[in-house]
């Protein structure tokens, strides 16, 4: 049984559950309560040094930050989730370093500002966020995925602080075809929400 170091409200840990779900992996998640600074406990030290969620325990292997994880679920049980060619599998990590840095230095901590009183300069990740929610909107005009011709690991990397923008107090629905691919994926098979996200379709 997979081990997840995890908060329901933590975007990055979403991504992974979402990654699991779609694989119809089982997993026990084990709550660290990030908020009240659990993750700074010694026990949590020896599991992520650099106390950060998620964490991804199976079977002796510790892996650590989103991005990884999602690389390494995908190599281990669902390579087509990586790419099929090595253009394809470049694309995904160039949209994997997008969600790691534009919209973790932008989205993400936006909506800690609002929904933690988290200490940030409001207006320039704003303006930044603003200008994410552009690049994926020019993107994804005349395409469905941000990858490939199918969905990867890219679009969930990228799809929970986008779908949570409004929790940042940014214009996602300036947006029509962000709009539109958050939909998409909320339509796969194996979707879960999280507070903030759109349901489970029905």
């Amino acid at each position: 049984m997979q081990t997840l170091y995890d908060h329901p409200l933590s975007g990055n840990c979403h991504k992974v559950r979402l990654l699991l779900s779609m694989l119809g992996l089982t997993y026990r998640s084990e709550f660290v309560d990030v908020p009240n600074e659990a993750h700074h406990a010694p026990w949590f030290g020896r599991i992520n040094p650099l106390r950060q969620i998620p964490v991804l325990e199976d079977e002796g292997t510790l892996m650590c930050d989103s991005q990884a994880i999602l690389t390494y679920l995908s190599h281990r049980h669902a390579p087509q989730w990586l790419g099929d060619t090595p253009e394809t599998q470049g694309y995904v990590v160039q949209w994997l370093s997008f969600a790691a840095n534009e919209i973790g230095n932008s989205l993400q901590p936006a909506r800690l500002y609002y929904l933690l009183g988290e200490k940030v300069d409001i207006e320039a990740v704003s303006a930044k966020g603003r200008r994410v929610l552009e690049v994926l909107d020019a993107h994804l005009a005349d395409r469905e995925w941000l990858a490939a011709a199918r969905p990867t690991i890219a679009d969930l990397a990228c799809v929970p602080y986008v779908a949570l923008a409004r929790e940042g107090h940014l214009p996602l629905d300036d947006y029509p075809h962000v709009i539109a691919w958050i939909a998409r994926i909320v339509a796969l098979p194996g979707y879960i929400s999280m507070p903030g996200l759109p349901p489970m379709a029905n």
